[in-house]
């Protein structure tokens, strides 16, 4: 098979523990990623991974040096197998066609097999490429809009703030007058970092929010998990003088 690999000592375009963290934006987590094409060949069960592709398996590279079609009719995955001989820390990788996957399986310091393909499906950890990362840095995604004062009851969700790759989570508000509406003046943006929310899971939050013409501070208390923002009924209340309606909650966003 025409495929080459470098692992962790013995060429110096790959080190082990460098390259599993910068490559962080670029793989994910697992730290191992696609790029490259996987065509099918016409209307058959056949797959070609195109020369040029190249795998991150943890720390080892692989680099494809030439078309490898492979036969999906009873085969469910195309993968990278890994082998691993401890004596000379050498590892082996090779592509081929699976029915079943051994993912959790590891071989010295990788997973025996990374998925590139499945048949129904498509390819299987796409690497994101600098432009891809870009974009996504760039990125804010307008999850809700409208007016609520966030009494209790009120929740509003959006998708997982860590699996989609998130970085900050901005709740907006803005004055209400209370029996008219939502008035697009006394603007507040509150941001919090995903981190934060992971580490602490649906915790409550209190937002200090300036009363126009005066020199009082009222708040809005949110629960704020990676996946919804729920409200309370201390949002709604009236408070040395102040009155909490006079506050809503108008946009949520995802930002990063």
């Amino acid at each position: 098979m025409a495929i080459k690999t470098f692992n962790y000592t013995n060429d110096a375009y790959i080190e082990a523990a460098d390259t599993r963290a910068e490559l962080g934006a670029f793989v994910g987590t697992s730290r191992s990623g696609f790029f490259g094409s996987i065509t099918q060949v016409g209307t058959t069960n056949s797959y070609t991974v195109k020369a040029d592709s190249v795998i991150f398996v943890g720390g080892l590279c692989v680099r494809v040096l030439s078309d490898e079609v492979f036969d999906l009719t009873t085969a469910k995955y195309i993968v990278v197998e890994t082998s691993y001989q401890a004596i000379t820390d050498a590892y082996t990788c090779m592509i081929k066609p699976v029915t079943l996957l051994e993912e959790t399986t590891m071989v010295g310091a990788v997973n025996k097999h990374v998925p590139i393909f499945q048949k129904g499906i498509g390819v299987l950890n796409e690497g994101r490429g600098l432009a891809d990362v870009v974009k996504k840095m760039n990125r804010a995604d307008c999850f809700w809009s409208g007016g609520s004062y966030l009494d209790e009851g009120h929740k509003f969700s959006y998708p997982n703030l860590k699996t989609n790759d998130y970085q900050m989570l901005y709740l907006v508000f803005s004055h209400y007058t209370p029996g008219t509406g939502a008035d697009d003046w006394g603007w507040l943006v509150y941001p919090v970092p995903v981190p934060f929310i992971a580490a602490h899971q649906s915790a409550g939050h209190s937002i200090p929010i300036m009363v126009e013409d005066t020199t009082k501070v009222m708040y809005k208390y949110a629960y704020i998990s990676l996946t919804q923002v729920q409200g309370s009924s201390n949002n709604v209340r009236v408070l040395d003088g102040v009155n909490f309606r006079t506050k809503c909650l108008r946009e949520i966003w995802g930002v990063g």
